[in-house]
């Protein structure tokens, strides 16, 4: 009886019920460095690497790659990944502190509901063309980017991801393991290949493949936006994934060797080859580089990469939803919220498969809300919170939390949300490229999360301490002991 009860907790915990437990925590430094690897490593990074090649040649690409990541990277993660690592919870229950229960819906409608199922569905389409590339180099025929193939194997893709996360955090782990190692191997065969074809000054000295600028920092400044914009995409999933790690030091240091590291290397190898080749579709450039049996295998491994990448996102978006969406959904069974949640990607994969063609612009379009969701939980969780969480008022009933501020909403942190996404996009447009001078010099995700930032600090400083909202008077929190979830009520007994 003890030991189905423990299951029965430890399952509440690992799907975001309650908060996570140091002895629940199943990740440490390695399994949590190949979820991010795994996450980071897809289709995509390679698309990312060939995006960048369209603005600036090899050398500045290279650049603009590593500082755009590591920036993204690193403001994704002291958002989510720190507070998550520290206090074991539910990302978006965390975000309750700042923006409200109902806010905190909202926030994740915009950031997982619209961008996740469209994510699942690229991620699909991906993995179709890597299977449909296969086949053709298999078969020796053209291939068919937006064929029956690519269809149904997208399809198969979101199902198998599906099926992978109905078996929960265990799985994904053996998953991740077993994919990552060899995904990082196949990286640095592709890079020998390419290093081997062609000196390093001569791929230094390739140029950009269509710069749409004459100014050349305005070009290079978009290639950092792109890839910055890379680095915060990871912003609505990492926290969830940062909770199963072991300790705060283990939730960090990995999404700098696993996210970081694993995408720059992903996205330098598609950028030498989109140089070098002119074609940023890895289907294309593969077989190219490395011959038929190569391209085969890698094509495999990338194909498969892509559905790692899918498994990591849709886990920590269902365990979100289950926290947020009201009790008709935690009482749902864990399995059936997996199999409706990958409905709307499916039907994406049919009807408009042309979303993959559009891939880097709407990467971009998502960094215009992430940079300010950074902005706001950096400012909220290190300058206001110094870093203390009451784990009493994010998981008790929500009337009477410190955190329900007005009806549910905090109008501040909403309001700062709007400010940094209207000021993204009067510096920068990304469906048009329009841009402004300011935006040559500082890009546009860096004054979204900053002015955000500086919005709710202000207000929040101003308005919120007087009005008694959010729990931020001085004192306040001082129990927050993360591991003395006894003395919170919020023991697991």
């Amino acid at each position: 009886m003890a030991t189905s009860k423990s299951v029965d907790i430890g399952l509440e915990a690992q799907r975001g019920d309650t908060p996570l437990l140091p002895t629940e925590r199943m990740w440490g430094f390695w399994e949590f460095s190949y979820a991010n690897s795994a996450l980071a490593i897809a289709t995509w990074a390679f698309l990312i690497g060939g995006a960048t090649a369209l603005f600036v040649g090899v050398r500045e690409g290279i650049a603009a790659i590593v500082i755009g990541n590591i920036i993204g990277v690193l403001l994704a993660t002291f958002a989510t990944c720190v507070p998550c690592g520290k206090y074991g919870t539910e990302q978006f229950t965390f975000l309750r502190s700042m923006f409200g229960s109902n806010g905190s819906r909202l926030v994740y409608v915009l950031a997982v509901v619209f961008l996740t199922m469209g994510w699942l569905a690229v991620l699909g389409l991906m993995f179709g063309r890597s299977i449909d590339g296969l086949s053709a180099l298999l078969g020796e025929h053209e291939a068919q980017p937006t064929g029956l193939l690519v269809l149904l194997s997208g399809f198969f893709a979101i199902a198998l991801a599906g099926f992978v996360v109905a078996k929960g955090p265990t799985s994904i782990k053996w998953f991740n393991t077993l994919v990552a190692p060899a995904l990082v191997l196949i990286m640095g065969a592709m890079l020998y290949l390419i290093l081997s074809e062609r000196s390093v000054a001569e791929l230094l000295a390739l140029p950009a493949l269509d710069a749409p600028f004459a100014d050349k920092r305005v070009n290079f400044m978009i290639a950092v936006e792109v890839n910055m914009a890379a680095g915060l995409s990871w912003w609505p999933y990492i926290g969830n994934l940062a909770r199963l790690s072991k300790n705060q030091r283990t939730a960090f240091w990995p999404n700098i060797i696993g996210i970081f590291g694993a995408a720059v290397l992903g996205e330098v190898v598609g950028l030498l080859a989109s140089a070098a080749l002119g074609d940023s579709d890895p289907t294309v450039w593969m077989t190219h580089i490395g011959g038929l049996v190569f391209g085969v295998v890698a094509l495999g491994f990338i194909a498969f990469a892509n559905v790692t990448s899918m498994i990591n996102i849709l886990y920590t978006s269902i365990v979100g939803l289950r926290q947020l969406a009201g009790q008709k959904f935690r009482e749902m069974s864990w399995a059936l919220l997996v199999v409706l949640f990958c409905v709307a990607p499916a039907v994406i994969v049919f009807v408009a498969p042309g979303i993959y063609d559009g891939f880097f612009i709407f990467l971009v379009w998502t960094s215009a809300l992430n940079s300010a969701l950074a902005g706001i939980g950096i400012a909220d969780y290190y300058c206001l919170r110094r870093q203390r969480m009451n784990l009493r008022h994010l998981y008790g009933p929500e009337a009477r939390s410190a955190y329900h501020y007005w009806n549910g909403f905090n109008p501040i942190a909403l309001l700062a949300l709007a400010v940094g996404f209207v000021s993204y996009v009067l510096l920068f447009n990304p469906q048009t490229l329009a841009n402004t001078t300011l935006f040559s010099f500082v890009s546009a995700s860096l004054p979204s999360c900053v002015l955000a930032g500086l919005v709710h600090y202000g207000l929040t400083r101003t308005f919120a301490t007087r009005l008694g909202w959010g729990a931020y008077a001085p004192g306040h929190g001082s129990r927050n002991n993360p591991l003395n979830l006894e003395a919170q009520g919020l023991s697991h007994d």
